[in-house]
């Protein structure tokens, strides 16, 4: 085995800059809103952003980058450029404007010694006989250093702000254009290394994933045409990356089977996990985790309220 080809994904909770842009609902995450949002307060989420991202697969930094709840490209140059001043000097990224109401956008960084993007582009989602707006799909094609095309999907599924039925069937139809995305790819050639990441507000039991989606929970006789949930075992056994009244395994992993029969590198479910450091927690007077979040009724300075997850594939 050699150095390990590593992937992060990361919702980053409310990532805004500290102007007011009339296009999106940011008003509140500026100096004089509701959240007292300033510079001094971006710069240090910035600084906690890089660290984690610096500490996630340590020794080594990832490879590739998912990203949820950036706002835009000033909040991706800013984080950029600490990378830099850290010693990260090869990152760049990829990001789209989105048309969300709230300009909250996916995106992703990458290494440039180990990836070359060759392709990137949004996948519109119109979310049919409703009035609100939702994020794009992001599709990157790029090559690996060891010579293998992958096809990466970054995705934020609708929220369930508004109770969990009101906002599901938001999320099939998500999940449905993101299986005629993936499909299209795959009908060209089933061969295809296909990573989808993101958070999905629904865990991997959920219909979005398991049924409209098709990401498969079983690892027997794996069929390079079906997508499989890499993170599905940790969710299995109670882990999770955010907390609502309990842990749920919103942010996950999806691949094609060719991802995993390669014979080129390994990828396999327990190279997936959940980071789950102690700073990235908030503990109760009882002791309980949480999520250490950058707001909690008021400004805590923690980092989001969903933990980060990686994977890490071995070429052979």
């Amino acid at each position: 085995m050699t150095t390990p080809f590593s992937f992060m994904f990361y919702n980053t909770e409310n990532f805004y800059d500290t102007s007011d842009d009339p296009g999106v609902m940011d008003s509140e995450f500026t100096p004089g809103g509701r959240l007292r949002w300033d510079e001094k307060r971006f710069n240090d989420k910035v600084t906690k952003l890089t660290f984690v991202i610096q500490d996630i697969v340590k020794p080594e930094i990832p490879d590739i980058i998912g990203l949820a709840e950036i706002e835009n490209k000033n909040v991706m140059m800013s984080i950029l450029d600490d990378l830099h001043r850290k010693g990260m000097k090869h990152y760049s990224f990829v990001h789209y404007d989105s048309p969300d109401e709230r300009g909250s956008d996916v995106a992703m960084i990458y290494n440039t010694q180990s990836f070359i993007v060759l392709e990137s582009s949004p996948v519109l989602v119109h979310l049919p006989g409703i009035e609100d707006r939702t994020r794009d799909i992001l599709h990157v094609k790029g090559k690996t250093t060891f010579d293998e095309i992958f096809h990466i999907f970054i995705v934020h599924f609708p929220s369930r702000r508004e109770g969990t039925d009101r906002s599901e069937r938001r999320r099939y139809f998500v999940a449905s254009e993101l299986h005629s995305a993936v499909y299209k790819v795959l009908s060209e050639n089933p061969d295809e290394n296909i990573l989808i990441m993101g958070d999905f507000n629904d865990t991997p039991d959920d219909n979005s994933v398991d049924e409209v989606l098709g990401a498969q929970k079983s690892f027997d006789n794996i069929s390079n045409t079906k997508l499989y949930n890499l993170i599905y075992p940790r969710h299995k056994k109670g882990i999770g990356s955010t907390y609502h009244k309990g842990w749920l395994l919103f942010d996950q992993f999806i691949a094609s089977g060719h991802v995993l029969l390669s014979g080129k590198f390994d990828c396999k479910p327990e190279n997936a996990d959940v980071f789950n450091p102690k700073y990235l927690l908030h503990f109760d007077k009882k002791g309980r985790p949480n999520t250490n979040r950058t707001y909690r009724n008021h400004y805590t300075g923690g980092f989001s309220d969903h933990l980060p997850i990686y994977l890490k594939i071995y070429v052979k």
